[in-house]
């Protein structure tokens, strides 16, 4: 093979951890027998931009260096898009006629070199050793050495110049990585965060970075010996991260104050000069020689590893582990794949210095734990170099051998054709019969999703007046939550009556398309029997849409099961996501300190059918109050507790309903948040884990009833606790309200695992596939389907008038409360909407019809 390695740096004008791999990848493609080049930008202010040379570095690779001096800076376009080192680059491919091309990072070489490789008809392969191709500064850190959201679009950081530049910035990396037929991550985690960014999963895997085989047989030891090596006298800290503060070192410093006066040592490698007032204890020692690894290892019990930037991988931690230290490290993602928090080390959050202080001073006090820690084998053992070149070699001939099997080979085909059936649903019709909440979650988000990935998705109502000419022009129609009328039934018609294939989905998240639940949904008992009976009506109308549908939608497994058992449609499951916009209020709120006072549990309920829900935990909720007198209850939103609270007096905290934007407050500043669930209700069963969710974004952890929905996201003790019976939510209360680092570990796992899970991007992939299938559905005759159900529908006429949709996001633009209270705010915007399309006449004659039937005329 003819290989290619490109690379930003590159030895001996730049060595570092990232520029060794593709050092060591070159070099051993080069002792196989394979023709190998490599491509790289070099530093000298000496030297003419752009200018060229190619050298051998003698081990039988060919280097053609590019002067990129002036574009280092992270702000510099040219840092990203950089059309005269590509074209250079072209050219010179033109001449090399690569087999593969494998770009291991593009700063100052520009994202237009992976078209260039693809061009030159090279299988192109990119390995993201760090986070540059969404995160101008590489690590997902702020110029205030704060970690940013591992998902840059739901965040707001300014990165090097603004968010919205950092979010046109990616958008051209983005279209330039279209053309790589394989990218790689050096660890599972950064592989996650890739894919909530928008790498494509189908095209994304792990490539583990390895270690020398002569560094790694020098620092392997035994576990036997690890147990047997622990010193007498004070605990021996190692860091070897030297000055640059994305390395933490100024956390660290500020930790090493707080620490016992004496019973440690703390060794800083590479540290340089240090601000005067540290403890005796630490001492600034010159960097070691890559020989003398084994002997700094061999002398210190613990490695600290503070990073405030995120490691897509971390070599260090797993040489400590295999050499018998114990490790402490921040939740910075690589170094997280290693150590077992608990286990094998302690893990704590990122630029917190107190909570490590708190860690290494347990250390300190505790020998016994230290000497456990080190007993134990690594997480993740260290792979061999020479495995991982060997590992390429093979995915290098794999890629060549799909191209060699015609039409770019089945893996590049099944892509293009995928890519050519998302182009054929690019304009998706979404109907929605309901503001709120539900509209945001099932139909904003998921459009919001879809125009990550170039859709153009529309939202109306069900009574819009452009539907009948928006229906004529739509890819695919998605009807949520709307009830049957003549006049909707007449456009799913008008749909199916097109010459192209136009599938027709439905999506709702509740079971309301069920009528023989008719007696078993908690909280109905409150209405008459006319509103119960008008409240039923509405589910055999909802379900008449389902059953003139394509598809199902649904966001949890069980409601999919059942409404496939109901109707015998095909479903697919769309999980309830997280949006832009809530991420960003979140990660404000979040940033935020909790507000002052005690310790809060809060419940929050969003509807008024979640009484029964509430006097599941009630008699728990109580139990712990009365145990911790200091404990406050908020209860938010429409719910009647029982008169047992009246004991609790002002420790019981009403709160009212507030818009969504402002709800990650009020859940930022309770301590533990509760979901229970009337246990056994299918009803109840089906629903979403969106309590979780919310609560997650902003780190505070809950407490759940185990329904599947809960179960799947819930690790028991991991990402929230799992509750069934009094004394099991008593128990989990007391075990979260007793632990504040519990609390807080859990609360951070939580948030992490929704927002890497069901990012936009995430949701994107999910939603387009069920296009696909339901397109194919209908390519394969599936509206040939029998249907029994009798179909129930009122007459609706279209009227602009009334086919308001709530905006999104909403938000008010000074980022103030709405002026205008919630219970009036819908009447306001019913006026201004009629006025607007039927004039003063219109107000009042809906003014008159809106008072007649509230009167029941």
């Amino acid at each position: 093979m003819r290989v290619v390695q490109v690379s930003a740096h590159y030895p001996p004008n730049f060595v570092s951890g990232g520029t060794l791999v593709p050092q060591r990848v070159a070099r051993g493609m080069a002792e196989r027998g394979h023709e190998s080049w490599v491509y790289a930008g070099h530093l000298d202010a000496d030297r003419e931009p752009l200018s060229t040379w190619t050298e051998s570095d003698g081990a039988g690779v060919e280097v053609r260096w590019i002067v990129t001096t002036p574009w280092t800076g992270w702000a510099d376009p040219r840092n990203s898009e950089n059309p005269d080192v590509a074209a250079d680059f072209a050219g010179w491919l033109a001449d090399v006629r690569p087999d593969v091309v494998h770009i291991h990072s593009l700063q100052t070489l520009g994202g237009g070199l992976v078209d260039a490789a693809k061009a030159s008809g090279a299988a192109v392969v990119v390995t993201m050793h760090d986070f540059w191709w969404s995160c101008a500064r590489q690590f997902l850190v702020d110029r205030d050495m704060r970690p940013c959201s591992l998902v840059v679009d739901c965040g707001g950081c300014a990165c090097q110049v603004d968010h919205e530049w950092l979010l046109r910035r990616n958008t051209g990396l983005t279209a330039h990585l279209a053309n790589a037929d394989l990218v790689l991550a050096p660890s599972a985690s950064a592989a996650q965060v890739l894919a909530a960014n928008g790498v494509d999963p189908a095209i994304l895997r792990v490539d583990e970075n390895g270690v020398p085989d002569e560094v790694l047989d020098g620092v392997s030891v035994h576990a036997a010996s690890r147990a047997a090596d622990t010193p007498e006298g004070p605990l021996r800290l190692l860091f070897t991260g030297g000055a640059d503060p994305m390395k933490g070192l100024p956390v660290l410093l500020e930790a090493a104050r707080r620490l016992p006066a004496s019973g440690w040592t703390l060794d800083l490698f590479g540290a340089g000069e240090l601000p005067s007032g540290l403890p005796d204890a630490v001492v600034s020692r010159a960097p070691y020689r890559p020989e003398e690894l084994r002997e700094v290892l061999a002398s210190h019990d613990v490695l600290v590893l503070p990073s405030v930037m995120r490691e897509s991988h971390s070599i260090v931690t797993r040489e400590a582990l295999a050499a018998g230290l114990a490790v402490v490290c921040t939740d910075t993602l690589g170094p997280e794949e290693a150590v077992d928090d608990g286990r094998n080390g302690v893990v704590v959050p990122a630029g917190d210095a107190g909570a490590l202080a708190t860690a290494l001073s347990r250390l300190v006090a505790d020998p016994a734990l230290v000497a456990s820690m080190r007993a134990h084998s690594p997480a993740a053992t260290l792979r061999r170099a020479s495995d991982q070149v060997d590992g390429l070699a093979s995915v290098y001939a794999e890629l060549l051998g799909d191209r060699e099997a015609g039409d770019d080979g089945p893996v590049a085909s099944a892509r293009a054709v995928q890519t050519a059936q998302d182009g054929l649903l690019r304009n998706v019709l979404f109907i929605t019969g309901i503001n709120g909440a539900p509209l945001r979650y099932r139909v904003q988000l998921a459009a919001e999703a879809l125009r990550t990935r170039g859709a153009t998705p529309l939202v109306r109502h069900y009574r819009d007046p452009e539907l009948l000419e928006l229906v004529d022009r739509a890819d695919a129609v998605v009807l949520y939550r709307v009830p049957a009328t003549y006049q909707t039934l007449e456009l799913v018609e008008r749909v199916r009556a097109r010459p192209r294939v136009v599938p027709v989905l439905f999506d709702v998240d509740d079971l309301i398309v069920d009528p023989s639940l008719r007696g078993s949904v908690h909280g109905l008992d409150a209405l008459s029997d006319a509103e119960q009976d008008l409240w039923w009506h509405g589910v055999e109308r909802y379900r008449t849409t389902l059953e003139a549908a394509d598809l199902y939608v649904g966001s949890t497994e069980l409601l999919c099961e059942r409404v496939g058992e109901l109707t015998g449609l095909p479903t697919r499951r769309f999980s309830n996501g997280v949006g832009r916009a809530f991420a960003q209020v979140s990660e404000r709120a979040a940033a935020a300190p909790r507000g002052a006072g005690p310790l809060r549990i809060g419940y929050f309920s969003g509807t008024t059918t979640h009484d029964a829900d509430w006097a599941q935990v009630e008699p728990a909720v109580l139990e712990v109050m009365r145990a911790r007198p200091d404990v406050e209850l908020w209860l938010g939103g429409h719910l009647v507790p029982t008169p047992a609270l009246d004991e609790m007096g002002e420790r019981v905290r009403r709160q009212p309903m507030v818009p969504w934007y402002e709800l990650p407050r009020l859940l930022r500043d309770v301590d533990v948040n509760l979901a229970p669930l009337v246990p056994g209700s299918v009803f109840n069963e089906s629903k979403s884990a969106i309590k979780w969710l919310e609560a997650a974004m902003v780190g505070t952890p809950t407490i759940a009833t185990p329904t599947q929905p809960f179960a799947e996201v819930i690790e028991h003790g991991r990402t929230g606790l799992l509750a069934s019976g009094a004394d099991e939510w008593a128990t989990s209360l007391a075990r979260l309200l007793d632990d504040d680092a519990e609390r807080a570990a859990i609360g951070r796992r939580a948030g992490r695992h929704a927002l890497l899970t069901l990012s936009p991007h995430r949701q994107a992939a999910v939603y387009e596939s069920i296009l696909r299938d339901a397109a194919q559905h209908v390519r394969d005759g599936g509206r040939e389907r029998t249907v029994t159900w009798e179909p129930v529908a009122d007459d609706e006429p279209l009227s602009a008038a009334d086919a308001f949709v709530e905006p999104y996001p909403g938000i008010p633009s000074d980022g103030r409360k709405a002026r205008i209270p919630g219970r009036a705010r819908p009447t306001v915007d019913a006026v201004v909407r009629v006025y607007r399309t039927a004039g003063a006449r219109g107000v009042v004659i809906k003014s008159i019809g809106a008072a007649r039937r509230k009167i029941g005329l």
